[in-house]
C-alpha cells in the first residue's frame, strides 16, 4: 500500500526538474549570486593599510570608481572616520526603446588611532582609485625616553 505523504530523498543532492524540492530551493534566494557593486559586501572590499614611522601615520585606502566629491573624511575622539557614496544612473533613449539602470551604495571604514597624531595637519590625497591620507605626529610623540628598570 503506497503513503499519501510523498517521500523524498535527503541524501542525493542533484537538482531535477520534476524534483519536489526543485522548486521551493528556487525561491529561498531567487538573487542567490548576484550582488550589486555597492552591496554590503563593498564594505569588506575596502582595503586599508595603515603604516607608522617616526614622523607619521600613513593610511591607504582602495577605493576605485569613486571621485574625490564622494569620499567624506573625518576625524573624532582619536577615529579616522572614511565614507563613501556612489550613485550610478544611466539611462538610453534611442530607436523607441528605454532603458534605465541605477546603482546607489554607500561604505564607512573606522580607523582608531592614538592620541600622537596632529590631525589639524592632515592631508589626503586621491589618486587613481587609492586614497592617501598622511597624519604627521606631534612633536612630544617623536621623541623617546629610555626608562630604566631597577
Amino acid at each position: 500500500m503506497k503513503s499519501l505523504i510523498p517521500w523524498r530523498q535527503k541524501e542525493n543532492h542533484a537538482v531535477l526538474p520534476w524534483n519536489d524540492d526543485w522548486f521551493d530551493r528556487m525561491w529561498e534566494n531567487p538573487f542567490k549570486g548576484l550582488s550589486a557593486p555597492f552591496s554590503k559586501s563593498f564594505s569588506k572590499m575596502l582595503s586599508v593599510d595603515v603604516v607608522e614611522d617616526k614622523n607619521e601615520v600613513t593610511v591607504k585606502a582602495e577605493v576605485p570608481g569613486l571621485t574625490e566629491k564622494d569620499i567624506n573624511l573625518s576625524w573624532h575622539d582619536g577615529v579616522l572616520r572614511i565614507r563613501g557614496e556612489k550613485k550610478n544612473e544611466k539611462e538610453e533613449k534611442e530607436n523607441g526603446r528605454y532603458y534605465r539602470e541605477c546603482s546607489y551604495g554607500s561604505f564607512s571604514r573606522d580607523i582608531r588611532l592614538d592620541d600622537t597624531v596632529d590631525w589639524k595637519k592632515a592631508q589626503a590625497k586621491y589618486k587613481n582609485g587609492v586614497l592617501s591620507v598622511k597624519l604627521p605626529k606631534t612633536e612630544s610623540s617623536k621623541k623617546s625616553i629610555q626608562i630604566k628598570v631597577n
